[in-house]
This record gives structure tokens, C-alpha cells and sequence, in this order.
């Protein structure tokens, strides 16, 4: 039985009436207590869902920014109990679901998929993303994460083939992540082929009814804009993570924030119903 998170997720992304905006932070970043309270003020700047990443030091699918970002967390001793807590605090504060992600290595020295799971339910976690875990070795993660009612999101390559598709689809919950940048790191500033990204969701949407979202390369509030049609929501790191790098932390959360409405008024469409935005379980976990 699936969790109110994430049936709160999964409610938000289904209606496709709106394209949420989602804002990824690593835990313990900037500092060990100031993670929640940085998604709390996103929150009020127009962010509907978070990605609270588990800092590691491999990152090898992250871009420069995102890496410094784990890399001070890590220097600063941000333990995966730090990440539940931060979790918690933000899914009983807020009205966004909250979906970690980590690489599989963490979850393996927590103790495994099992007790992954069952934290991150207790926490309020909506679900989980594991970024480098394939569909071929998923089965005790996803066994686990089910057990425990969590979402699990796939990571989705436009390179996949149609049969691929329908299985990653099938296994997936919550949301299947295209990337709009194929085979970039995260932090990408280039071009974008909206086209090829607009194919690739059509493919993804024949393959399985669940959401499609995209990140990775949307740098710009126009970017933002030009996918707005094509997916259920935007996942956006970098441009939020930066100034809270190279700023002191008022100036820099200033920027952030104002980074963060810019990219949430660029989805808005003009019926968008934000009188829906919090759910009925906020302050019950």
C-alpha cells in the first residue's frame, strides 16, 4: 500500500492540468541545518516537489556544481541519518513531496534496500530515484521500496528501445526522468533539442501511463517555458545550488529563491489551480 506521499506525488503529477516545478539540494548542504530551511523558502517561490539528494563523493553523473555541493555536505559529515532528518523535516513543514536520490552505493552501506526503504517511509519520503542502479539489478529495491509504499522513479535514456521503454515503465512509480539533455552531466548549459526530447516523451508516454519529468540541461526559465507542454514536471539543481556556493548564505538564498520563481512563473500556465497545492496529510506525519 502506497504511502500518503506518494499518492500525494503521484495525484500532483497525474492531473497534467499544471507542469510542477521540482528543485533538487543535496542534504546537509549548505550547512547541516540550513537544507530545510532553503527548500522551505523554494517552497514559498513556487517549488511543488523536492529531490534531496544523498551526497557521494562519486558522483561521476553530476556536473562540477552539484559535486562541490555534495563534496562540502560530505566535509561537514552529513551521514544518511542526517538525510532522513532533513527528509522529515521538510515533508511535515511543506506541501511537496519529497523524492531522494542517491547512487546505490550509499543505500548498500546504510544497511541495504530493506532498511532504505522502510526510513525513508518513516520519514516522509515519497519515494526514491537510485541513479545508478539498472533495471536488471533493481529487483530487491524494488521489492523493498514496495514493501514500504515508496515511489521508485527511473532514470530513462532516449537511446532505450521500445521494449526497454515498457519495462522500465512498468517497473517505475511515481515518475519515469527523461533527461532533456541526453547523455549530459547535470550543470549542462548547451543547447537543447526540444524536439528530440518532445519524441522521446511521446515514446515514453506509449510505453506506461506514469508521469514523465525532465531535468538535466534546463538552464534557463526560457527553457523551462519551451518544455512545459511536453512533460509533468522540471527538475531543476544547478541553478539553484549555484549562488548558494559563491554567495554568503543571505545573499546567496536571496538568489536562489529568486532563481527558483523565475523558473516556477516560466511553467504557469494561466488555469494552473494553485489553490491545490497543499494536501490534507501536512502536519499528520
Amino acid at each position: 500500500m502506497a504511502t500518503l506521499a506518494a499518492d500525494w506525488l503521484t495525484a500532483r503529477l497525474l492531473r497534467r492540468s499544471t507542469t510542477d516545478l521540482g528543485v533538487f539540494l543535496p542534504a546537509g548542504f549548505p550547512s547541516a541545518h540550513a537544507d530545510a530551511e532553503v527548500l522551505r523558502t523554494f517552497a514559498s517561490r513556487g517549488a511543488r516537489l523536492f529531490e534531496i539528494g544523498v551526497p557521494y563523493s562519486d558522483c561521476y553523473l553530476d556536473g562540477p556544481v552539484i559535486a562541490e555541493a555534495y563534496e562540502r555536505a560530505l566535509s561537514r559529515g552529513t551521514t544518511m541519518v542526517d538525510v532522513l532528518e532533513t527528509v522529515h523535516q521538510v515533508a511535515t513543514t511543506t506541501w511537496a513531496p519529497v523524492v531522494v536520490v542517491s547512487y546505490w552505493g550509499p543505500v548498500l552501506r546504510y544497511g541495504g534496500p530493506e532498511r532504505f526503504a522502510q526510513d525513508l517511509a518513516a520519514a516522509g519520503a515519497a519515494g526514491a530515484m537510485i541513479v545508478d542502479l539498472p533495471l536488471e539489478e533493481a529487483g530487491p529495491w524494488l521489492a523493498a521500496s514496495h514493501q514500504s509504499g515508496l515511489t521508485t522513479p527511473q532514470l530513462v535514456s532516449r537511446r532505450a528501445s521500445d521494449e526497454r521503454l515498457e519495462r522500465i515503465c512498468s517497473a517505475a512509480s511515481g515518475w519515469v526522468y527523461a533527461p532533456a539533455a541526453e547523455a549530459a552531466l547535470t550543470g549542462y548549459t548547451g543547447r537543447l533539442d526540444v524536439e528530440a526530447l518532445e519524441r522521446f516523451t511521446q515514446r515514453l508516454r506509449a510505453a506506461g501511463p506514469v508521469p514523465v519529468v525532465t531535468g538535466i540541461g534546463v538552464s534557463s526559465p526560457q527553457m523551462a517555458r519551451s518544455l512545459r507542454d511536453l512533460v509533468d514536471a522540471v527538475v531543476i539543481g544547478t541553478p539553484a545550488i549555484q549562488p548558494l556556493l559563491e554567495m554568503s548564505p543571505s545573499d546567496g538564498l536571496r538568489a536562489a529563491a529568486d532563481r527558483v520563481a523565475l523558473f516556477a512563473a516560466a511553467l504557469q500556465r494561466p488555469d494552473d489551480p494553485a489553490n491545490l497545492f497543499r494536501p490534507d496529510y501536512i502536519g499528520m506525519m
